[in-house]
Order: C-alpha cells, then structure tokens, then sequence
C-alpha cells in the first residue's frame, strides 16, 4: 500500500512538471475543458430560453390585465388603430379637401442685413505674413 502511494506522488509530480499543452495532453485536461465548455454554452441557452419566456408571459399577463381594466365589452381594433384616430383624420382630410383652413398670404422677403464692424469678428488679426528666410545666414544678426 505504500509504494502505491509514492506512485500516486510520482505521477501528480510528474504532471506538475509539464506546462502548456504537455500538461493537458498528459492528464485529462482535454475532457475537462470539454465539459466545461458544454456546462458553460448549456447554461447559458437555458438563461437564453428562460429569459424569452419570461419576457412573453410578462406580455400576456399585461395584455390580460389591460383587457381587464377596459372591460369585456371594449373590443381590440384589429389594425391597431382606434376609433379616435380615425375620426381624426377623416376630419383633417374633410377640413382638406373643403378648404377650410386658413390661408395665408404672407409675402417673405429675405434681406441681407449689414454688422458693424467689431474687432472680435475681424479676420485681419488672424492673417500674418509669410516668414522669409535669406539662404545662408538665416537667423543671424549683425
């Protein structure tokens, strides 16, 4: 039983002395970084699938209690729009066609209108002149 023993303590030492590839290659690192990589994908497509259904049961449970609040006898417009908005644009299209609305005959004119003069806004300040330099002795004095 104890040169099982230091068996066991030989191999464990034995794979601690290899690195990278080596090391997984000699114990069972492949299958364990296997089988994580499956726990890790599965769990995250069940939250993937959890959270969709919670999401669609939310929205039920509030349609449900909308056509609670409204009462059985307030029917759902089937294309989404109520009776209000279409009485509104119908209205609109009546007002449109009979002209009914207002018409306006207001002449715009556009004029350029002149600034005075301001330093702040003076581009003058912000042209200098070009430096020259004298080939060969540029930067000397006399």
């Amino acid at each position: 039983m104890h040169t099982d023993t230091l068996q066991t303590v030989a191999d464990t030492t034995a794979v601690w002395t290899k690195t990278g590839w080596d090391s997984i290659l000699a114990g069972d690192g492949l299958s364990i970084a296997m089988a994580g990589l499956l726990i890790v994908f599965s769990s995250l497509a069940i939250l993937t699938v959890l959270i969709y259904s919670i999401a669609a049961i939310i929205k039920s449970l509030h349609q449900r209690q909308i056509r609670a609040e409204q009462g059985e006898d307030a029917e759902m417009p089937k294309n989404g729009i109520s009776g209000e908005v279409v009485a509104a644009i119908a209205l609109a299209l009546n007002a449109h066609v009979f002209e009914l609305h207002d018409e306006e005959r207001t002449i715009v004119t556009i004029q350029k209108v002149s600034k005075p003069y301001s330093p702040w806004s003076s581009k003058l300040h912000n042209m200098t002149k070009t430096p020259t330099f004298i080939s060969g002795n540029a930067g000397r004095t006399k």
